[in-house]
């Protein structure tokens, strides 16, 4: 066996197809780490500069009502392996009282697509080189691996020595994934080195990790589109077939299946009615609202004089108040209770929209998308994206839970305002007895899944793309032995 792998390792490094494996594997990576890495670096910066930027105002405000929180969502690193969602969903969020953020509101996408789903689309990265490069790359080397020799009469001459078809046809894989393993090792090595070379990223060791399970997940999958092409090899009786067979397989599980099957679920499970009916029963919602907002009646409505900061003289008493008459304190606590029911109510509507929200995205954009992931599991290059999404954090799941984590700070911050009893003080509209003072409100500190959660929404794809690999061997097996020399 080690004489069989000598072999076909030797034979495969003098070739000029490793020549070119070597040389595209590198080139590439290279090339796109280089853009991805300046890309991350510039969107790292807009991410401190926002940070700076909302730091000074979230907690500037003078009054309960007048605060407004912008919150910022840091780039993930592994976006240069993996984009996934990371740069189409939102950057920067507003926390509202009026409003539950979620991933799936058009006004978190940078993009000017009207359906988010289009958002799952991927763009290039470094695994989708890979994806595509290295899967050809497999197939280039294994179409001939049998219907080559067969075809020589190397293969005859094999047989009549003392060794079986199954010694062959490991020696075969074992010496071609030895030559596919060096381009592959070498560009992933090198696009490391370039990202740390640049200085741009500190790695941590979550994220080293992450990484490997990255690179893991590459080898398997190149491992099945070396088995698939051995596997056309063996049932062909010439190369010739055998690689026109590759180069067709190859299309319809890279290009054509992953594409067509996430545009065939967009197109037939229709979301437009039911997303129509959310809406029209969020704007009911807020229709009643502002119904019984307007049926109550603000004491101070029409009065004057109520002297804002901005210096405007007018009769809204949510404005900054710096200095109420003394004729009005008697209606002071009136304007309170008026406001601890508006801002109560509103907060209670913000509520009941999002759990009207929340149902409609599970039926439609969020059942769509868990669809579309079912039907990219038929495909190997499907299943090597979803992993890697997974391992990255980059996926559906990893954004999400950007948004899920200010969803529970949204309500944080909610809470805090009720034991502080805000919306029901003079601090809430007026700032003329003293501003607030926000030194014990609770901050926002976001820190993405650890390595393990990622592992375990990535090992399931992975666990499939390894199951592969030892039913292609046997299905060669089977064809290999009963193929006639």
């Amino acid at each position: 066996m080690w004489t069989l792998i000598q072999r076909e390792i030797l034979t495969n490094l003098m070739t000029f197809r490793f020549f070119v494996a070597v040389v595209a594997c590198v080139a590439l990576v290279l090339a796109t780490t280089v853009v991805l890495t300046n890309d991350y670096a510039r969107r790292l910066a807009n991410y401190n500069a926002a940070v700076t930027k909302h730091s000074q105002r979230n907690f500037s405000a003078k009054t309960y009502s007048y605060q407004s929180l912008w919150l910022d969502r840091a780039p993930n690193p592994l976006s240069i392996f993996s984009q996934g969602l990371d740069k189409r969903a939102a950057n920067t969020l507003k926390l509202a009282r009026g409003r539950v953020p979620h991933l799936w509101e058009d006004n978190y996408f940078s993009t000017d697509y009207d359906n988010p789903f289009r958002h799952l689309l991927a763009e290039l990265d470094i695994v989708a080189i890979f994806q595509l490069l290295l899967s050809l790359l497999a197939l280039v080397f294994a179409y001939d691996a049998i219907a080559g020799e067969r075809e020589a009469g190397t293969l005859r001459l094999m047989l009549a020595n003392p060794v079986s078809r199954g010694t062959i046809l490991f020696s075969k894989y074992v010496g071609a994934m030895v030559c596919l393993l060096l381009p592959f090792l070498l560009s992933f090595l090198l696009a490391l080195l370039c990202q740390m070379l640049i200085g741009v990223i500190q790695w941590t060791v979550d994220d080293y990790l992450r990484i490997g399970g990255i690179f893991a997940t590459s080898l398997v999958y190149v491992s099945t589109f070396y088995l698939i092409g051995l596997l056309i090899s063996s049932a062909t009786r010439h190369a010739a077939t055998s690689l026109i067979l590759s180069v067709f397989v190859w299309i319809v599980f890279t290009l054509i299946y992953p594409n067509v099957s996430l545009f065939m679920v967009n197109r037939l499970i229709k979301t437009e009615e039911k997303v129509e009916q959310a809406n029209r029963k969020i704007e009911q919602l807020w229709e009643h609202f502002h119904r019984e907002r307007k049926k109550q009646h603000n004491p101070l409505e029409g009065r004057n004089p109520l002297v804002h900061s901005s210096g405007w003289h007018g009769t809204d008493a949510g404005k900054n108040c710096t200095y109420i008459a003394p004729e009005f304190e008697p209606q002071i606590p009136a304007v309170k209770a008026y406001y601890q029911s508006v801002v109560t109510r509103r907060i209670q509507t913000a509520e009941k929209t999002w759990r009207e929200r929340k149902q409609v995205l599970a039926d439609t954009y969020i059942r769509k998308s868990n669809i579309a992931r079912n039907a990219l599991r038929f495909s190997p290059a499907g299943l090597y994206q979803l992993t890697t999404e997974a391992w990255a954090g980059t996926g559906l799941r990893g954004v999400e839970d950007f948004f899920t984590h200010m969803r529970h700070y949204r309500q944080t911050v909610l809470n805090y305002f009720d034991d502080k009893k805000a919306f029901s003080s003079r601090q809430w509209f007026a700032s003329d007895r003293g501003e607030v003072r926000w030194d014990d409100m609770p901050r926002c500190s976001y820190r993405r899944p650890r390595a393990v959660e990622n592992a375990t929404q990535a090992l399931p794809d992975l666990l499939l793309l390894v199951v592969l690999n030892p039913l292609l061997f046997l299905a060669t097996f089977l064809i290999f032995i009963k193929k006639e020399m």
